[in-house]
């Protein structure tokens, strides 16, 4: 895997191959300690299942039958 590291002596970004173990690197600029960088994830996997409301799963005239009756079977 790629990882983006930042020297702390003159903060040279750069990227390069290492095992998600190994944090630390040596700087092709000057030769000092550069530590691994970690980026916030922007891609957030919402699975289809997963409703963020009930008006998500229920018209309102479902809920209300279903606040009625719970046993009520409804359509899929």
């Amino acid at each position: 895997m790629r990882f983006s590291f930042k020297c702390n002596k003159c903060s040279y970004v750069f990227k390069q191959v290492a095992t998600p173990a190994n944090k630390m690197k040596l700087c092709p600029l000057c030769g000092s300690k550069a530590y691994r960088q970690f980026h916030a994830c922007t891609n957030i996997y919402t699975p289809s299942y997963f409703h963020t409301s009930r008006s998500d799963i229920f018209d309102e005239g479902e809920w209300q039958d279903l606040k009625k009756n719970p046993d009520i079977e409804r359509a899929k």
